[in-house]
């Protein structure tokens, strides 16, 4: 079969496992300390970070009791913890994951989240799975800077606009939409970001990865060169 693109990026929380259930139960647990009743309208608040969002809002709700960085290292120590155990792949994702592995696809991951955190998942997903990994710390600007998605494409070679992103929220496909990639979009969060007007066949919009395979990739690919 051949490959109509040169490389796969992927995002990580919410689109590559399911980690969102994660980050759920370590901000209840946290905000709990201060007695605030953390929502999963508060969580969808904080979907696809940067940190520094996060912080400040956690610390808005706790009504400033502890600075903004506090929530922050005591949210990813939470969350080490749970990533180091075994975690839960997103729907449908490991199955595109082997298929992408099986056809020799170069991978890259880019997430929002800090170095420990994606050490840690890298535990279930394996170190060999990803010729690159950009990490929040890794960048000067997080999504929705296209930042880490350009610096990943660069660094596998590949041509961005050859380039297939997966991303499910909106802080991620306003950044992955940005870098000039075709954009699979998975709404099972919430809204996403749209593309420019003229450019709507950037993204494919899906409920989530089950039943994606390459051959959705290639067909997405397609679709937007031939109505270049």
């Amino acid at each position: 079969m051949r490959i109509n693109f040169d490389a796969v990026l992927w995002d990580m929380d919410g689109t590559l496992i399911d980690s969102e259930k994660y980050w759920l139960e370590a901000e209840i647990e946290l905000m709990k300390r201060f007695s605030v009743l953390w929502t999963e309208r508060d969580q969808s608040i904080c979907l696809g970070g940067p940190m520094a969002r996060v912080e400040r809002y956690m610390a808005e709700r706790a009504n400033f009791a502890e600075e903004p960085a506090y929530f922050g290292r005591e949210l990813k120590a939470l969350m080490v913890k749970k990533l180091s155990r075994p975690i839960d792949y997103a729907p449908g994702a490991f199955v595109l994951l082997q298929q992408l592995r099986r056809a020799e696809v170069p991978m890259g991951l880019v997430t929002a989240s800090s170095r420990s955190l994606v050490d840690a998942a890298l535990l279930t997903l394996g170190r060999d799975t990803f010729k690159v990994v950009i990490s929040g710390d890794d960048v000067e600007e997080g999504k929705p800077s296209p930042e880490g998605y350009l610096a990943a494409a660069h660094a596998l070679e590949a041509e961005i606009s050859k380039t297939v992103i997966l991303e499910d929220s909106f802080v991620g496909t306003t950044a992955a939409l940005a870098s000039g990639a075709t954009v699979i979009g998975i709404s099972h969060m919430g809204e996403l970001a749209k593309p420019d007007e003229g450019h709507e066949d950037q993204m494919l919009v899906v409920n989530s990865l089950e039943g994606i395979s390459i051959e959705t990739l290639m067909s997405a690919v397609d679709q937007r060169r031939a109505l270049a």
